[in-house]
């Protein structure tokens, strides 16, 4: 039975975590999720059935850390968008983006922006590219357009590099990826064309873009360097180095 255990593993475990009417646990303050022996498996590969969600498993935290009368902090990360990428995998990426958007949404329904400080952003970039001039409804996942250089297709997605790589032909030509499935019935696992080749793709150094909501949102505006958003955050809770700061004007 669940009330007996500190540790929860799947997808039940997490449906049987009841709460009471005052917000305090069932059986037990803390516990901690292992879903998988290594990294949980991409959404659109996982046996969702035994598995749960990113949002599922935002809902329960939110549940259970609101309880406490003086608030919470909660970390949301899609950590499968960065290694999706790594593979040049756009598909299972872009999904894993989706998961993550679907997080959100799940805390925004669970709090108020009145008192909860909302920062929603990105550790670093990729060299992922979106480009060409597709008509209207391409398929994001499909084929671009043709090359005027060598007359061979190239993809809406692609890297500076990575294992996506393809090989020229013998004769020096660029890989015709027509002999790829890119179209409607492509694996969702497709490893997308890379300009040089790694066997894995590198962070870029694009600026990542910062969203927040709640109080002191305002303070996430402009370019700046990445550490000032925890100075930020710590100094609209008052915690860490900030706990002692003036919020005065």
């Amino acid at each position: 039975m669940l009330s007996n255990l500190s540790c929860i593993i799947n997808h039940e475990d997490i449906a049987q975590i009841k709460l009471k009417p005052n917000h305090a646990l069932l059986t037990f303050d803390n516990f901690t999720g292992l879903f998988d022996s290594d990294h949980m498996d991409y959404h659109l590969l996982s046996n969702t059935s035994h598995n749960p969600t990113l949002a599922e498993m935002t809902r329960k935290a939110i549940k259970i850390l609101r309880k406490n009368p003086k608030g919470y902090v909660l970390f949301v990360e899609g950590g499968r968008i960065d290694h999706a990428h790594h593979d040049t995998k756009s598909q299972l990426s872009l999904d894993e983006t989706v998961e993550m958007d679907k997080a959100i949404e799940e805390a925004s329904k669970l709090t108020r922006k009145e008192d909860t400080l909302t920062v929603v952003t990105a550790d670093h970039a990729h060299t992922f590219s979106i480009a060409g001039y597709p008509v209207r409804g391409n398929p994001i996942f499909g084929v671009a357009g043709t090359s005027d250089v060598d007359s061979k297709k190239y993809t809406s997605l692609s890297y500076a590099n990575g294992p996506g790589y393809k090989q020229p032909t013998a004769t020096g030509e660029r890989y015709n990826i027509l002999m790829d499935n890119t179209g409607k019935y492509r694996a969702l696992d497709y490893t997308f064309m890379a300009t040089a080749p790694l066997t894995s793709e590198t962070h870029g150094a694009d600026d990542v873009a910062v969203y927040s909501k709640g109080p002191w949102a305002h303070l996430f505006t402009g370019t700046y360097e990445q550490n000032f958003i925890m100075h930020a955050m710590c100094y609209a809770l008052r915690i860490g180095p900030a706990s002692h700061w003036s919020h005065s004007h």
